[in-house]
């Protein structure tokens, strides 16, 4: 499983849509087995479908954004700006999803 993570230089941005970089974090048996970093580009957002991520952890996503990731893969509010610490609440399940009806 893939899951990307919106990013800042060294903590996770307040929007998916202008952070600087996604953080394509692959984890396997509950386990970080690699990353990856995508630069949010004009082809950024669409690398992230390209890469198969199964997931978003960001704070805050626009409703276009929301629509067109949210029918590909599950979005979730990050907690705070550590990306260890969501990434390791994802894998706990303790995350929740973003739902903009």
């Amino acid at each position: 499983m893939k899951i990307a993570v919106s990013m800042d230089v060294d903590k996770i941005s307040d929007s998916f849509e202008d952070c600087e970089y996604f953080l394509i974090v692959r984890i396997e048996d509950n386990e970080i087995k690699g990353t990856k970093v995508i630069f949010n580009d004009e082809s950024g957002q669409k690398s992230i479908i390209k890469e198969k991520v199964s997931a978003i952890i960001c704070k805050s996503i626009n409703e276009e954004n929301y629509k067109k990731f949210s029918k590909k893969m599950e979005i979730y509010y990050a907690e705070g700006n550590d990306v260890d610490k969501n990434v390791s609440l994802f894998v706990e399940g303790k995350l929740n999803k973003i739902t903009i009806p």
